[in-house]
């Protein structure tokens, strides 16, 4: 499960100070290649992979997790917390996202990389893989996870696929990108946060956020671990194992490295420029 996948996760937690949100964010070169072969090949791979769809869905995955957010907080009314969220999530343009993850893919990655990537993701298991992906990744799609975590708890409890889960989470690196994105962004929305609260500065809050970060990623983890669950629930544990051994080949950390890097500067920057816009638009309530 790719940056982009947790994105909701992570700017729904960035608006929660403690609670856990909606839902839970993913995602460099030795060879000098030329840049017309190296754009091409991350182009193909940013369509193929689930980095394509979810990119198309980031608008309305923000929308849905900074409403979602907000509402968690209590201190704003569902109208506010609409107009935010639209707010928000105007920041978001997809084709910004996609040129952004295709120019930092073809410059992070050799040419080597780039088409051992690009083979995995033009595979049979590739694709399906792929798609499993950007349907978990969907608003709908996190609702049906947070229906369905008991059950899936269950079903897996001390299984092979449970045991394979530390490899997974360490290769792809989704955990901890989500929880260093959902810091960051708190971070940036201290000032606004604080405009919502009554009893705390930015700097306040700043603090929380750093003190937080143990119980914010033992949550994103849990989020994580129910993605993977209901993601590849119709795999078997050999083809999971496969897609492991992907993400564990240098082609295959070169590229969620290179992707979760870009997906967060991604969410963060725009984040941080809506932040202000906010402080301004509403009257700043930290110091």
């Amino acid at each position: 499960m790719h940056g982009l996948g947790l994105l909701k996760s992570a700017v729904s937690r960035a608006f929660t100070s403690g609670r856990q949100a909606l839902a839970s964010l993913l995602l460099f070169s030795l060879v000098l290649t030329t840049p017309a072969l190296a754009s091409g090949q991350a182009e193909t791979i940013v369509r193929l992979s689930p980095l394509g769809p979810i990119v198309e869905q980031s608008q309305a995955m923000m929308r849905t997790g900074i409403r979602d957010g907000l509402m968690a907080t209590g201190q704003v009314d569902s109208l506010v917390a609409e107009t935010i969220a639209g707010f928000g999530a105007s920041a978001f343009d997809a084709a910004r996202i996609r040129a952004r993850l295709v120019n930092d893919l073809t410059a992070d990655l050799a040419s080597n990389e780039l088409q051992t990537v690009n083979e995995w993701y033009q595979s049979d298991l590739g694709q399906a893989l792929s798609q499993a992906e950007a349907r978990a990744a969907s608003p709908a799609g996190w609702t049906i996870i947070s229906e369905s975590a008991p059950a899936l708890r269950q079903q897996y409890k001390g299984s092979a696929r449970e045991q394979l889960f530390k490899r997974y989470d360490q290769a792809l690196g989704a955990s901890e990108q989500a929880t260093d994105t959902a810091i960051a962004v708190q971070l940036e929305l201290a000032q606004t946060m604080a405009a919502f609260s009554e009893n705390g500065s930015a700097s306040a809050i700043r603090d929380r956020v750093q003190a937080s970060r143990p119980i914010i990623q033992a949550e994103i983890a849990d989020q994580v671990y129910l993605a993977y669950l209901h993601m590849y629930q119709s795999f078997p544990d050999e083809q999971l194992k496969t897609y492991v051994e992907f993400l564990e080949s240098s082609a295959g950390r070169a590229f969620t490295e290179s992707a979760g890097t870009s997906i967060r500067g991604a969410i963060v920057e725009p984040i941080s420029r809506v932040g202000d816009q906010l402080v301004r638009l509403l009257g700043s309530g930290g110091k």
